[in-house]
Parts: structure tokens; C-alpha cells; sequence
């Protein structure tokens, strides 16, 4: 099942690269079973594997990490096991987790599947340390680049990132690859992922400057970027530089709520893909933020008067009644 709202709406390219990363996943699983494919000491590769819900405390991480998700979910308590902030990572989603921070995190069986895999590179080499160098303007601090060294960072679904993690796969299956290559390919996926980082951080601060003009298309401008995030109103009002209770006051004083909004651009999201026709009730709950489908059915429901799957045969009908009217006449047969 694809989940990531950039491969639903670009279908061609992302589900390619998405197939040839996990098939390239899998030939290295194998080769590593087997003894061959290294690191040549810059990064380590580890394959998470469970059929079962798992919970695993850290207490300090010793290396950068790079997670890819193939099946399932992981979840990331920021502020310990008690928390309410989260990261929730899901299919085809990178985390970024820097050293030196402790973990709190769950790892969830996708429903369908049944399991839970992870794909890991843990970076042992000063690979971070060269990109500061030769990138200055980019990396400003340590601990992978440019990204903050206090807190883990989700990078949604992207065709470059997904290249940049074959190409360094590929490499790592070549006999005898030698080690600059390797370098080179570890420093081109961090790369890759600290511009797409600076990108969504570029969002945010486009969607703050609109902040004081129309409060309402600074969160619409936002949520619509990633609407499978778990988005809570403390993090809309952090992205946007602003306290809870201000951005709760701006959207007060315009009539409408954190909530409201955030359903309204998850709703324009699905009538979309629902009136596609090419994707399940499932899949669109996904893609708009929802674990449950029947909870995103449920207030599909209350909002349009009828459920997902009566929205997506209503438009369905529609469609084939539109092809099958027969075309009108030209100007001169009807003046004849």
C-alpha cells in the first residue's frame, strides 16, 4: 500500500523509485546475510524487523542516525515517555536523529502487513564534519549538518532522497567498492536530505510571514505541505514562531479554530484523491492524517452527509455518465 501523499499524486515516478529502493533493500539484506557489502568503516547499515508492537528507551545515542520506514510505524516521544510532543513516522518517511540525545520510541506493525521494518544507516565516519567544511553556508552546526542537534527531524517522501538512498545501496553492493565512492555517496544522501530540510524550514518561514496578514493561509499553507503529520496546535504554533495562545487569538478573531482548519485543508485533500478512483478509503485516511479509517470515515461522514466510499462512487457515476453523453452536433449541423 503506498501511503505518502507525494507518491499518491505523482504516481509514476515516486513509485518507481520506491519499488527499486526496497528491491535494492532486499539484495543487500541478503549480501550482508551472507558477508559480503560493507561499510569500509563510514557507516553501519542495520535492519529493524518485528510482528510485534515495540517499545525501546535510549538513553544516549551514540551515532547520527538515518531511518527509512518501509512497513509499519514509528513513533518518537520528544519530551520523554510522558510527553505529548511526537514525531510519528510513517511508510517511505526519513528520520534524521542526531547523537547524543536519549530516545524514547515505538515501533508499530503496519495493520495490513502485519510487521514492522526499518532500514538504518549509522553513520560512523566525520561524514558531517567534510560537509561543514565544504558547505559552510548550509551546515551551521554539527550533528548531521545543518539540522538541530537537540531533537529528532521527519523528512517527508521525495524522489531525491529516495535517488540519493539507491545510488548509496547500490554502491554498497558492488564488490570491492572502493571507499571514496562510498564517501562520496554518504555525503551526497546527507546533503540531499539537509536541502530538503532547509526546503520544509524555508515553508515554515514563508507561512510565518503570512502569519499577521491571513493567520488562517499561514496554517493552511503548512498543514497542506505534510497533511499525514499529526499536526497539534503547539506545533503549528512553533513552526510559525508563535506561542499557543497567539496563534489560538489570530484564528479567534478571524471566527475559526486550529481544528476546524485542519480538517478543512485534510477534507479538499481527500475529495480529491477520493474522486481519483484510484485509491481506497485506507490509503486516503493515511495520507490525511489518520491511523483509523473508520474515525476519518466517521467525520467524512458528519462533514459531506455521506462516507468516503459513497463520496468516491458518487464521482465515479458522475464520470461515466459525462463519458457516455454523446458529443453535440458542430454549429452547422444545428443551424441545418
Amino acid at each position: 500500500m503506498t501511503t505518502q501523499l507525494t507518491r499518491l499524486l505523482e504516481p509514476s515516478d515516486h513509485a518507481q523509485a520506491w519499488s527499486a529502493l526496497r528491491e535494492a533493500l532486499a539484495r543487500l539484506e541478503r549480501a550482508s546475510a551472507a558477508g559480503g557489502a560493507n561499510g569500509a568503516g563510514l557507516a553501519r547499515w542495520i535492519g529493524v524487523f518485528s510482528r510485534t508492537r515495540e517499545r525501546v528507551s535510549i538513553q544516549r545515542l551514540s551515532r547520527p542516525l538515518i531511518v527509512l520506514i518501509l512497513d509499519g510505524t514509528k513513533r518518537i516521544f520528544l519530551d520523554g515517555p510522558d510527553g505529548n510532543a511526537r514525531l510519528v513516522a510513517r511508510e517511505g518517511q526519513i528520520l534524521l536523529v542526531p547523537q547524543g540525545i536519549p530516545l524514547e520510541l515505538v515501533n508499530e506493525p503496519d495493520p495490513e502487513r502485519g510487521v514492522y521494518r526499518a532500514f538504518t544507516v549509522e553513520l560512523l565516519g566525520e561524514v558531517d564534519a567534510r560537509l561543514q567544511r565544504r558547505y559552510p553556508t548550509l551546515c551551521v552546526q554539527r550533528g548531521l549538518g545543518g539540522f538541530e542537534a537537540d531533537r529528532p527531524h521527519l523528512l517527508r517522501s521525495a524522489l531525491p532522497s529516495m535517488q540519493a538512498m539507491i545510488h548509496l545501496v547500490s554502491t554498497l553492493l558492488l564488490p570491492g567498492a572502493h571507499a571514496l565512492l562510498l564517501e562520496h555517496r554518504l555525503e551526497d544522501l546527507v546533503l540531499t536530505l539537509l536541502l530538503q530540510h532547509r526546503e520544509q524550514l524555508e515553508a515554515g518561514r514563508a507561512a510565518a510571514s503570512t502569519l499577521a496578514l491571513d493567520p488562517t493561509l499561514a496554517v493552511r499553507t503548512l498543514v497542506r505541505r505534510d497533511p499525514a503529520r499529526p499536526w497539534a496546535a503547539q506545533d503549528v504554533a512553533r513552526a510559525l514562531g508563535v506561542s499557543n495562545a497567539t496563534l489560538r487569538r489570530r484564528l479567534g478573531a478571524k471566527g475559526v479554530s486550529f481544528r476546524a482548519l485542519l480538517w478543512k485543508e485534510r477534507l479538499e485533500l481527500a475529495k480529491t484523491l477520493l474522486r481519483s478512483g484510484r485509491h481506497g478509503v485506507l490509503e486516503v485516511a493515511t495520507a490525511c492524517g489518520y491511523d483509523s479509517a473508520s474515525r476519518f470515515a466517521e467525520q467524512f461522514r458528519r462533514s459531506e452527509g455521506v462516507s468516503p466510499s459513497e463520496y468516491r462512487a458518487q464521482h465515479r457515476a458522475g464520470a461515466n455518465d459525462c463519458l457516455s453523453e454523446p458529443p453535440e452536433p458542430p454549429p452547422a449541423a444545428r443551424a441545418g
